[in-house]
């Protein structure tokens, strides 16, 4: 599949004079990394981060200074507009669009609008959005509604049907990254197109909604179109979505143990039979995590501030979720939306970490639920403990 990478220019940054201390060692910084450009090490570019992150304002007026140089090569053009992006500075979209406008090279031009989505604000939405119209080629489409998701753009989503038209066996990562990005913008626009008559739409859409986004809201309407498919190999689609949209161990157990009785398909009641017979270890899969919970506020936002920073890299998934709360949803799903931003097929991995804390801390949630509600008379009903499903 398709990469993602910013390429850094080879010569070096226009001095400029009355710096402070901080702001000219990230220039200098930046410097280093024109000159090494591709083979620069990423501890550069993390360190270049920093730097901008502690002074953005004083690196952004600078930087912005030395785009006026008509003479600028387009890798210094490169490398200045992805360190204005870093600096997120709103008064430093005018210039990057002037950039794009009269840049040739591609290049400058992709770090321009990506620069531009990392900015965000209306503004920025409005040039993207334009860049977007603009175009008919369907790499650079794709490329701009990836910095729209990225942008969480509602605006984009109507263009964003497109993406949903590919093969899913070919381009399944394009829905995943444009709509991933989205994060819940992206649910009840999703919803609407799983009953689509074309059949990329609906498997895209159910795939995205299921294994991705999984909002428990989609748990009714996947059922209902369950019933409507009638491709078998979607209606185990939706089944492995519910898996990951139902909380309720019981519900899940409800729903299957319909199909394994009414279906027609021997594979779709194949899938539901090995479902319903991993139940016992999906409770005790559930049991144990429930064990090794050790919810603590503190070293939640630890492991959760070192993840968000490196976008997935650096920080333990397994303390974040033992840490974790049903509660640190909202704060679970920006992260995966963060790790998307590598924009690669590997970030899908630590996406799916994250997933999987949400989904556990949902379960575990309605276990406890279920066990408030059947306390008397006792022993009438034993509370079920919750499991991940699926294979």
């Amino acid at each position: 599949m398709k990469r993602f990478a910013f390429a850094a220019p080879l010569l070096a940054l226009t001095a400029l004079t009355a710096l402070s201390g901080e702001t000219a060692d990230v220039l200098s910084k930046i410097e280093r990394m024109a000159s090494t450009g591709e083979k620069a090490d990423r501890t550069l570019g993390e360190s270049i981060a920093d730097g901008i992150e502690k002074s953005p304002k004083d690196v952004s007026k600078a930087l912005v200074q030395m785009l006026s140089d008509k003479n600028l090569t387009k890798q210094q053009l490169a490398v200045y507009v992805w360190a204005l992006g870093l600096a997120k500075d709103q008064e430093a979209i005018a210039p990057i669009d002037a950039v794009h406008k009269r840049g040739k090279s591609d290049l400058v031009k992709a770090n321009c609008l990506r620069a531009l989505a990392t900015i965000g604000g209306p503004q920025a939405e409005k040039l993207l959005m334009s860049a977007l119209n603009a175009t008919t080629d369907k790499d650079r489409r794709f490329d701009i509604m990836n910095l729209l998701g990225q942008m969480q753009s509602e605006a984009a989503l109507p263009a964003a049907e497109e993406i949903l038209k590919v093969d899913i066996k070919e381009f399944y990562w394009q829905p995943i990254f444009v709509f991933g990005k989205m994060g819940d913008k992206a649910t009840p626009f999703l919803l609407k197109k799983i009953n689509d008559k074309g059949r990329n739409t609906r498997a895209n859409s159910i795939s995205v909604l299921g294994q991705w986004l999984i909002p428990p809201e989609a748990a009714k309407p996947l059922q209902s179109q369950f019933w409507a498919e009638t491709e078998a190999e979607l209606r185990i689609m939706i089944l492995g979505s519910l898996e990951r949209t139902m909380p309720d161990l019981t519900a899940i157990k409800a729903f299957f143990q319909q199909v394994a009785d009414k279906d027609k398909d021997k594979s779709v009641v194949k899938f539901a039979r090995e479902t319903l017979d991993h139940m016992n270890e999906m409770k005790a899969s559930m049991a144990a995590f429930a064990r090794k919970k050790q919810p603590s506020a503190a070293v939640f936002q630890r492991e959760y501030e070192q993840l968000f920073k490196s976008a997935g890299k650096k920080g333990d998934y397994e303390t974040l979720g033992i840490a974790s709360t049903a509660d640190d949803e909202p704060q679970l799903k920006s992260l995966r939306e963060r790790i998307l931003q590598r924009d690669s097929d590997e970030a899908f991995y630590d996406y799916q970490k994250v997933n999987e804390i949400i989904v556990r801390n949902r379960m575990l949630k309605a276990r406890d639920a279920t066990t408030v509600q059947h306390v008397d008379p006792p022993n009438t009903h034993s509370p079920s403990a919750q499991g991940v499903g699926g294979r």
